[in-house]
């Protein structure tokens, strides 16, 4: 993710697919448990200024979003997720916010836990057979 008015791209690394066939009306979201997980911040295009943080509380490394939350919450990396306010990853400003503490350390400073972002992509690594 490109964050609005700056020069950080924000990511992260997740081993297990998502899952998006959830078909919760209650409960939003249904998490995955990995230690292989971790969420990135590069900022002023060097090396030196990145931060890398593995995910601490396993239990909550990913989640799974419902079918019914998934126009409005994209991927989710425990308390770090992509969010559109217009209810469609097309239109409007997307969003990313970052609360909580279920990586080691937190990848951007900020006052606010939710911030805009410009861009953002979704890679899935596919082994060949």
């Amino acid at each position: 993710m490109k964050v609005k008015g700056t020069d950080e791209i924000l990511g992260g690394y997740n081993p297990l697919e998502w899952n998006n066939s959830y078909d919760g009306l209650l409960l939003k979201i249904i998490w995955m448990e990995t230690k292989d997980s971790f969420i990135f911040s590069l900022k002023n295009g060097t090396v030196q200024n990145s931060i890398l943080s593995r995910v601490k509380y396993i239990k909550r490394a990913i989640g799974n979003v419902s079918k019914t939350f998934q126009n409005k919450y994209g991927p989710q990396f425990g308390d770090f997720y992509l969010y559109s306010e217009k209810f469609d990853f097309t239109l409007g400003e997307n969003y990313c916010s970052i609360k909580g503490n279920n990586y080691e350390k937190p990848i951007r400073t900020s006052s606010s836990p939710n911030f805009p972002i410009v861009n953002y992509e979704v890679f899935k690594i596919v082994r060949k057979s």
